[in-house]
């Protein structure tokens, strides 16, 4: 599908004929576009939505029962952390390959490197294979940014401004549902399993199944040209330089101090989980943690959905949205952390690790926090693509620098996850580890007021009035605060 992107005067200008198709990137054909609903901006979500649900969603469902459901927690952290290593480069020329060969592809190369990844947690559960398991976490590395930065551009750059909140909250959502899918199967695979220990080999097999459909549904998404947004507007924000010149711009937005702040509050979001999972797998039998990744997603998909209906809701200004939600959210990962410290700090002093089931006394205040925790940080994480969209110039300029934006930050974020699982492969004490995290989400703090201090500022200038938007003005000149 083609759409407008210059005014009928601006072709005339240049000699060319608005009905020609083939003379202008989008066309300004005036005819009547008959409507398809599977190239529509809610599919491309639902698609993008569904390959993230086959791809890191079914490995987050093994990562929710905590370290990948492995028995010896330290192997499962080491592996994790050298695939989010390898995350890093790989996110970096992402851009480079969204310019070359196009979201679509770039997402299904990206969702190919998962199988290998669990068919590799099946052969070390199952036959202690190790070599595997490091090949498996260096496929999954290498590929894993390609689809963690497509995914977000996806979303980001195809969804219509007004809708953006929603979009989110159905790609996140779908993302989250295999959690709780795989949370069942674990549940239901391990439902015996009353004691500490790993999953059984046969469970990892349906999520190597489930990781082999992620290519073919990538492959459904529609390419810029074809989407059909409500607003009849084009998509202008995919990268089209070179492949080398992409990674340099992309690097060259580490200079904007703001990037480096939304680094900090990225990467928080990712450094958290290997603490809770390691916590979950040291001090909680194998069908709780199968429960674990049933509850935690529910949890955190309603709060999705609340999220998603807030932010697109006309009636508070976006820096009020903005603060209330971060500032709900942050408070609540806050607390999190500080009640799973106490619970920690007790725990290590005693000589023999405490274990609970469901059925054991004092459960309940052991894991609850966990869940609170996860809840809070999955939300966040949503809710990050959402900020990350108000804080560069706006319309005029490089479109393309929220798609080089979103490849430096996710870059930052898997720096951080392979530090902090590189952190709890080691024997470090728990509570250590914990106020490790502490320490981190304070840090965030005053990051997170730097960069919504700057967001207040630009709205109360109307910066992101629907009118400026709409019309793609560029922002009001504001210094950076």
């Amino acid at each position: 599908m083609s759409s407008q992107v210059e005014s009928e005067k601006d072709l005339a200008r240049e000699g060319a004929n608005p009905l020609v198709a083939d003379e202008v990137p989008y066309s300004a054909d005036s005819r009547p576009t008959k409507y398809h609903w599977w190239r529509s901006v809610t599919c491309q979500a639902i698609i993008t939505g569904m390959a993230s649900f086959l791809a890191p969603g079914a490995y987050a469902a093994l990562a929710a029962t905590g370290a990948g459901g492995l028995a010896n927690v330290e192997i499962g952290n080491a592996s994790t952390a050298i695939a989010y290593a390898l995350i890093v480069p790989s996110a970096l020329v992402s851009t480079g390959f969204l310019s070359k060969v196009g979201p679509r592809w770039t997402l299904a190369i990206g969702a190919a490197g998962y199988a290998p990844y669990a068919a590799a947690l099946y052969t070390n559960s199952a036959y202690g294979n190790q070599w595997f398991l490091v090949l498996g976490a260096v496929i999954c590395g290498l590929t894993s940014g390609l689809f963690w930065v497509s995914e977000g551009v996806i979303i980001s750059v195809y969804s219509e401004p007004a809708r953006k909140g929603r979009m989110l909250a159905i790609w996140q959502s779908l993302y989250t549902l295999a959690t709780i899918i795989g949370g069942f199967i674990n549940l239901f695979l391990n439902l015996d399993v009353k004691v500490k220990g790993g999953l059984k080999p046969k469970t990892y097999l349906v999520f190597v199944a489930l990781n082999c459909l992620a290519p073919f549904v990538s492959m459904l998404l529609s390419n810029p040209k074809q989407v059909q947004r409500k607003d009849k507007k084009p998509i202008t924000g995919i990268p089209d330089q070179g492949f080398w010149k992409e990674f340099m711009l992309t690097l060259d937005e580490l200079k904007d101090p703001k990037i480096i702040a939304m680094c900090f509050l990225w990467s928080q979001s990712l450094f958290l989980p290997s603490w809770t999972s390691t916590y979950l797998a040291r001090h909680f039998s194998v069908r709780v943690r199968g429960m674990s990744s049933i509850v935690k997603p529910t949890l955190t998909i309603i709060w999705f959905q609340v999220m998603g209906f807030f932010l697109d809701s006309k009636k508070t200004s976006i820096r009020k949205k903005l603060v209330y939600t971060w500032g709900f959210l942050h408070t609540v990962l806050l607390g999190s952390i500080i009640w799973l410290l106490i619970l920690t700090v007790g725990q290590d002093k005693k000589a023999t690790a405490p274990v609970w089931d469901w059925s054991t006394p004092g459960f309940a205040a052991a894991w609850v926090p966990t869940a609170l925790a996860t809840a809070a940080q999955g939300t966040a994480y949503g809710y990050m693509y959402y900020m990350a969209s108000y804080i560069f110039p706006r319309g005029g300029g490089d479109k393309a620098r929220l798609s080089r934006i979103i490849a430096t930050l996710r870059s930052a974020e898997s720096g951080s996850a392979a530090i902090a699982f590189g952190i709890n492969a080691t024997h470090l004490s728990l509570h250590k580890t914990g106020w490790i995290n502490l320490a981190f989400a304070l840090i965030c703090v005053p990051c997170g007021l730097y960069v919504l201090n700057y967001i207040w500022k630009q709205d109360k200038l109307g910066a992101y009035d629907d009118e400026k938007v709409g019309q793609e003005k560029p922002a009001i000149p504001q210094d950076t605060p």
